[in-house]
């Protein structure tokens, strides 16, 4: 096993550029950070190219599965590992990892909640993982910020690695959806508007979340019927992540 004990290795800044969205959009690839992300990355089959580890995670029994999915394996010190790390207290695993093949149609039965214009990667990944929890059968992101970027992933606490995503930048998908008889519900603030327990027993359906600031697009709007959170108390609305919640909670009752 060969070891890196160098901060400037070439593999190393190769590793650390994948923090960035342009060379992960360019690339293909992602760093996934920790024994679970990794671990996760492992047990789903997603191509891991390269995993460096500290001499303190290579005695865990719980990295085993990633040494033996990871193309080539790289000891590192642990000033390497700092560089590496995106979070305060790095556990000592990091992962190159290629981008799991994209699930390309929306089944006409299913839940589906879509995502659309999110910009900040800690709602984004949260809606993933509530997704997965709630059992939908996936989640639309059209013009969304990038799942696999490290916040994303921490937040959505591996759930990108499993659960089915569906990229919709121009929206073919779910024209297509639409014409297969498939019903798409868009959340507003709006008194007027549908309370949400109308999605309450329904298949078929893609309820629609939109931009922190702005909402749902005029476009996506007019695609579907809106409905609302009806709240008794003082705030106005929900953050993203909340609002797609209580929508996704509603949708599996």
């Amino acid at each position: 096993m060969e070891r890196i004990t160098s901060r400037n290795n070439e593999k190393i800044k190769y590793a650390c550029a994948l923090k960035k969205a342009a060379v992960r959009s360019a690339e293909g690839k992602l760093l996934a950070e920790g024994l679970r992300l990794c671990a996760d990355a492992a047990a789903n089959g997603v191509a891991i190219e390269s995993c460096f580890i500290t001499e303190k995670l290579l005695q865990n029994e719980a990295a085993k599965p990633v040494l033996e999915a990871a193309q080539a394996v790289y000891r590192i010190d642990e000033p390497v590992a700092e560089k590496l790390a995106d979070t305060k207290n790095a556990q000592g695993i990091f992962c190159v990892c290629s981008y799991k093949e994209p699930v390309t149609e929306i089944a006409p039965e299913g839940r589906y909640i879509l995502l659309e214009n999110l910009q900040d990667p800690g709602n984004l990944g949260t809606a993933i993982r509530t997704a997965e929890a709630f059992g939908l059968s996936g989640a639309v992101l059209c013009g969304c910020c990038d799942a696999f970027s490290p916040k994303a992933l921490r937040a959505s606490m591996g759930a990108a690695f499993r659960f089915p995503l569906i990229a919709d930048e121009e929206g073919t998908l779910l024209q297509e959806a639409l014409c297969k008889g498939m019903h798409l519900y868009c959340a507003v603030v709006d008194g007027d508007a549908q309370d949400v327990k109308v999605l309450r027993g329904k298949t078929g359906i893609i309820t629609a979340v939109g931009n922190e600031a702005n909402g749902l697009s005029e476009k996506l709007r007019a695609l579907g019927q809106p409905v609302t959170i009806h709240m008794s108390g003082r705030a106005e609305s929900l953050n993203a992540s909340q609002a797609a919640t209580v929508l996704m909670y509603e949708m599996t009752l």
